[in-house]
């Protein structure tokens, strides 16, 4: 009788966390499962930053030279093989982000943050395993918004990877300051909403869950180096949304919290009330925390 009870309740056990190839591959909220992810979708975007890369040196290389290669990659933005001077701009401004934000930060930091931190604190997942799914998929989207920006009529974004206004805030500056702009910076709003969500699962899985007996002075470098990587994030990221959304707002309400007076082909645009150099502040602050992100990082690997 006992072991008929027994089976019957392994039986309903094994129906109740029965896993479907979606909830498994797809929407997965099981930290290696989202490791695997992020380390998949961070490669793409490795492998197409890297790609731009060499397009980027191959033009310093063999200037005004007709290639194959950009006439193969690159289409109209490439007449007869001679790389444009404005997608030159575009490919400095997308490799830039693709590395800074998509490969180092998001790419590394959300493999092996996820794959490490419930292993090596003796926990059994994140704190959220749902949170951790929605960061992933926000990533996920943002990465494709950023490709996709590539592909638009007047051309991507091509203000330079630290998009300083006012090319980045006014359309009609140049042929990278329309759609694909507005798409860069939807691409980062989006990002930013998935780097938060993260770093806030770290910090509170590594606080809340650590096994007994593991105290914060016995955590491994390792986790100490996810933990305030994390904290970084969650300070400087929200400075780089509200500057996104200002931009937004300069670009599509009329605003000018980065704009004055400004002259295009002789026109002048009367704007009154900001200044470029707010930008520059803002996204200062932003600059430090990846630099000391990169410095943590060489330190987590080494040791």
């Amino acid at each position: 009788m006992s072991a008929h009870v027994e089976a019957h309740a392994n039986d309903d056990h094994g129906h109740h966390h029965k896993e479907t190839f979606v909830t498994k591959y797809i929407f997965s909220q099981d930290h290696k499962m989202i490791a695997k992810q992020y380390l998949v979708t961070g490669t793409i975007m490795g492998v197409i930053g890297v790609m731009m890369s060499l397009m980027m040196r191959m033009q310093i290389a063999w200037p005004e030279q007709p290639n194959v290669i950009f006439q193969a990659l690159l289409g109209k933005w490439a007449p007869e093989g001679v790389m444009d001077a404005d997608i030159y701009l575009a490919l400095v401004t997308i490799h830039g982000t693709i590395m800074v934000f998509f490969v180092l930060t998001a790419g590394l930091s959300g493999t092996f943050s996820n794959l490490l931190i419930p292993l090596q604190i003796g926990a059994r997942d994140m704190a959220s395993g749902f949170l951790n799914m929605v960061s992933y998929w926000l990533f996920f989207i943002s990465s494709v918004i950023m490709v996709l920006s590539f592909f638009v009529e007047a051309g991507p974004a091509a203000a330079g990877w630290t998009i300083y206004p006012p090319l980045s805030a006014l359309p009609m500056a140049q042929g990278g300051s329309g759609a694909g702009m507005t798409m860069w910076l939807a691409s980062m709003a989006i990002f930013i909403a998935s780097s938060l969500l993260g770093s806030l699962n770290y910090i509170v899985t590594v606080i809340n869950l650590r096994t007994k007996g593991m105290s914060m002075t016995r955590l491994p470098l390792t986790i100490w180096a996810f933990f305030v990587t994390a904290i970084i994030g969650v300070i400087s990221f929200p400075v780089l949304l509200s500057a996104a959304l200002l931009l937004i707002m300069d670009r599509s309400f009329g605003t000018s919290f980065f704009l004055s007076d400004i002259f295009i082909q002789g026109d002048v645009l009367h704007y009154q009330g900001g200044s470029p150099v707010l930008f520059e502040h803002l996204f200062t602050v932003l600059r430090t925390s990846v630099s000391l992100y990169c410095i943590i990082t060489c330190i987590r690997y080494y040791f």
